[in-house]
């Protein structure tokens, strides 16, 4: 499991609705490939059922935004997703306006392994075979879940 690069602590970096593709480093080689479908799959569904234990568990929260709230997340320390309804037309939900603002961090998420710095997700697939879907769209690993951030 990854490491947060400034705490040490144990973190899952993953975005359930963009995530288009994973590298894996190969064991005991200077190679990488890319997860396939079927296991993408069931990394995202494993991941979910990680998000929903958090309520049972103890470890998560529901949040409702107030008028005027602001909320800061460490995108590599807490894992968080928008609730079911969020992606639901105005007509239905009423009006959604959130600002989202980036920090740079600290020092480079660089993995220290031979991945560089930096992927043109809109490009051509990096590794052969496996999934890749470039633009930022995501992989589609549920049909009935709405996968737009």
């Amino acid at each position: 499991m990854p490491l947060h690069p400034i705490t040490g602590r144990k973190c899952i970096w993953l975005h359930l609705g963009m995530t288009g593709a994973v590298i894996e480093k190969l064991p005991d080689q200077d190679a990488f490939r890319l997860l396939t479908a079927e296991e993408l799959t069931q990394l995202c569904r494993e991941y979910n059922a990680i998000l929903n234990a958090g309520f049972t568990e103890g470890y998560a929260l529901d949040f409702e935004y107030q008028e005027n709230d602001c909320v800061f997340i460490d995108n590599l320390a807490v894992a968080h997703r928008a609730a079911p309804g969020a992606h639901l037309p105005a007509q239905e939900q009423g009006l959604r306006i959130m600002h989202r603002s980036t920090v740079r961090g600290t020092q480079d998420l660089a993995p220290g392994f031979g991945l560089p710095l930096q992927v043109d997700i809109h490009g051509p697939s990096p590794l052969e075979n496996g999934v890749w879907q470039g633009g930022g769209i995501g992989f589609r690993w549920e049909e009935n879940i709405p996968m737009q951030n």
